[in-house]
């Protein structure tokens, strides 16, 4: 192989790495998804609000979920994988204020997906494993997640 092919090979590779990376940093942040189930029948609020955080690490990226509110009390942590304009999550483990366990290592939970309508980006779910506790919520493909901070790189 001549330097100039060698030269082209290496800026390929790194223009790829560079292009990988920046697409799982694109969705680092926290998201939230707030659930109102109206009232039950003693008149408690039925309200919960799941937190998403994802952060980019040596190992890549890494979530935490946390859903707290009526009758609910979940504390995940979690892998992503970036395909594209989705992402993938995946469950790891439990956090110390879970209550339930119903879920094993390597399980897709749920994956966000970026869709552009109308000039706008939104952010599509795609439940799987992980559903949401108020039913009319069930339906996959619809905006549930939104961001709310921005990291460094944005």
């Amino acid at each position: 192989m001549n330097l100039l092919t060698k030269i082209a090979t290496s800026l390929l590779f790194i223009f790829i790495f560079s292009a990988a990376a920046a697409a799982q940093n694109s969705w680092t942040g926290s998201y939230f998804f707030e659930e109102d189930g109206g009232r039950n029948a003693g008149g408690t609020p039925i309200y919960i609000v799941h937190q998403l955080d994802i952060a980019q690490t040596d190992d890549g990226l890494i979530v935490t979920i946390q859903s707290n509110g009526y009758q609910t009390s979940i504390d995940l942590t979690g892998t992503a994988k970036a395909e594209g304009d989705r992402l993938l999550i995946y469950f790891d483990s439990y956090g110390e204020n879970n209550v339930f366990e119903s879920y094993e290592q390597g399980d897709l939970l749920f994956t966000l997906e970026k869709k552009t309508v109308k000039g706008k980006t939104e952010i599509l779910t795609h439940w799987n494993k992980f559903q949401p506790i108020v039913p009319k919520n069930e339906t996959s493909g619809k905006v549930y997640f939104k961001k709310t901070a921005l990291t460094k790189e944005e």
